[in-house]
């Protein structure tokens, strides 16, 4: 078990599988993990909990993509930090206003847990 984190962090992906693991491998670490399969799912929890990383696939069905679903949370809370995840170029986000962090996939573990330790308040 990994030591304690006081920090609670937003998994969105809609691939579950993703978003079941990193969510184990951040549970194992001490982050308390939320998770949403879609952005819609996403907005209702991050208006009732406060998160304090956000962590999202930059492809995502629905309206709203990964950096626009970030630019809605961080408009009610500026201070989430936030990791976009893409299989994509790290340049899909050169353009972004809110300093997020790209985390390329597929990622290991250890990658995961840097970044997010990296960007929690704790």
């Amino acid at each position: 078990m990994g030591r304690e984190i006081s920090s609670t962090i937003l998994i969105v992906d809609d691939e579950d599988y993703i978003r079941v693991l990193a969510s184990s491998v951040l549970r194992d670490e001490g982050f308390d993990v939320l998770e949403a399969a879609g952005t819609a799912e996403a907005l209702a929890l991050a208006a009732t909990h406060d998160i304090d990383v956000l962590l999202t696939d930059l492809h995502m069905p629905g309206s709203l993509n990964g950096l626009e679903l970030a630019a809605e949370i961080r408009a009610t809370d500026p201070l989430v930090h936030v990791i976009i995840s893409s299989g994509d170029d790290p340049s899909v986000i050169k353009d972004d206003a809110m300093g997020a962090v790209f985390l390329a996939k597929p990622y290991r573990p250890h990658q995961l847990t840097r970044a997010v330790r990296m960007n929690a308040i704790g």
